[in-house]
């Protein structure tokens, strides 16, 4: 895959992250703290640890089980996963490709969770290979 593939790959999830976030909350991405419980905002924070130390597939694993066994309502789980994936986005493809992740598996992922809680990334926003 060339460079540029790659950070389209990346400003595409960054968009899409940004769009959920005004579509579901009215708020920037960057904000979606502010929606979230405290105990949802310490999973985040958990979550964000376990990315920065390279543990990304366990982290992956964490947030998909928070949004299977949480009680929590379907937009403190979206909050979460936006928040999540945005996050990882950010970070640079060799740190990713070192802890044995992609671009392309941030964007299905994301999907995958948006739909476990009966949300999904609209059509006109999805990308087309």
């Amino acid at each position: 895959m060339y460079y540029y593939e790659k950070d389209y790959i990346m400003r595409l999830i960054r968009g899409i992250a940004q769009v959920l976030a005004y579509l579901y909350f009215g708020k920037k991405g960057d904000a979606l703290s502010e929606v979230m419980s405290q105990e949802a905002r310490e999973d985040n924070d958990h979550l964000l640890r376990l990315i920065d130390s390279g543990q990304i597939n366990a982290a992956e694993n964490r947030l998909f089980e928070l949004i299977e066994s949480v009680v929590w309502d379907a937009d403190q789980k979206a909050a979460l996963i936006i928040t999540f994936y945005d996050y990882l986005n950010g970070k640079k493809d060799d740190f990713l490709e070192s802890s044995g992740f992609c671009r392309d598996e941030i964007l299905q992922g994301l999907d995958e969770a948006l739909r476990m809680i009966g949300k999904e990334i609209p059509e006109y926003l999805k990308w087309v290979e």
